[in-house]
């Protein structure tokens, strides 16, 4: 089964490898980073209309934990990770301070079954092994991607290239609309670029194309972010939709959450609750 991946990866990589996705705006076809520019993307993430909608600062909390359904719905796509079932909850535990992460599958065929990351090693636990260390790079991206798309709205204002790109209009609505990345203006084959659209009414961040250089230099996606609902005085988007393309009919896979926590010890020194309620119940 690993084998075959591998092929069909090489496969892909071989077919489409010809370029770098460049998701820059044409009119920002510039080198050097315009400061009025810079100060007016900044405005627009930082001092959104609605107040709670600015970003918070995920370092505060040291430790977050989400829990979540993960559903999918290209079953060629997660083919490629370690996700068997096509829903499936799970307790995710970030810890920025140590640059590391856990996954809690709290159903499915591994339920209990815990997935981890420290900086870029990964590791498992399971009661028939304890804590065992892989490279297993298939379980490294999907909790790196996971981790990505649970923080991107708060950490955008963090890069230390933000261009305001200005007024769009996407699926009947107005958006106003910021670039960002790192290193240098032009795309790279190792450095990620994105583009947020905000709403211009609320300011809420509702949709961000990215690339993922980790998996493909050519790869382009788009992330949709809806449900915003109040969390420690600020509104967080309860739903994280991955797509191929904005008009898509259909997702790759979405990220349902139920609730964000802040945990008081790490995952592994606190007694398990596998037997959550869903929400509602």
């Amino acid at each position: 089964m690993f084998c075959s991946k591998k092929l069909i990866l090489g496969s892909l990589f071989f077919l489409f490898s010809c370029g770098t996705a460049d998701l820059r705006p044409p009119h920002l076809s510039y080198d050097k980073i315009d400061p009025e520019l810079k100060k007016k993307g900044i405005t627009v993430v930082t001092n959104p209309p609605i107040k709670e909608l600015s970003p918070g600062d995920w370092k505060e909390y040291k430790q977050v934990q989400f829990i979540l359904k993960d559903v999918w719905h290209n079953h060629f796509v997660r083919f490629f990770t370690p996700i068997k079932e096509q829903e499936i909850r799970m307790r995710v535990y970030l810890d920025f301070e140590a640059d590391a992460m856990q996954v809690e599958l709290l159903g499915g065929e591994k339920k209990g079954f815990i997935y981890g990351l420290e900086k870029k090693v990964t590791y498992q636990i399971s009661p028939e092994t304890g804590k065992a260390y892989s490279d297993d790079t298939e379980v490294r991206i999907y909790l790196e991607s996971l981790r990505s798309y649970l923080t991107l709205p708060w950490r955008l204002k963090n890069y230390p290239i933000i261009q305001y790109a200005g007024q769009k209009q996407k699926l009947e609505q107005n958006y106003e609309v910021v670039y960002f990345t790192s290193v240098q203006m032009n795309a790279t084959p190792d450095t990620d670029q994105y583009v947020g659209y905000f709403e211009q009414k609320s300011g809420a961040l509702e949709w961000l194309e990215f690339t993922y250089r980790e998996l493909f230099s050519f790869y382009q996606g788009v992330l949709k972010f809806g449900f915003y609902e109040p969390w420690n005085g600020k509104q967080y988007p309860r739903r994280i939709t991955i797509l191929d393309r904005f008009e898509d009919p259909d997702f790759v896979h979405e990220l349902r959450i139920e609730t964000i926590q802040i945990p008081v010890k790490p995952m592994e020194e606190v007694d398990k609750v596998l037997e959550l309620p869903e929400k509602g119940k």
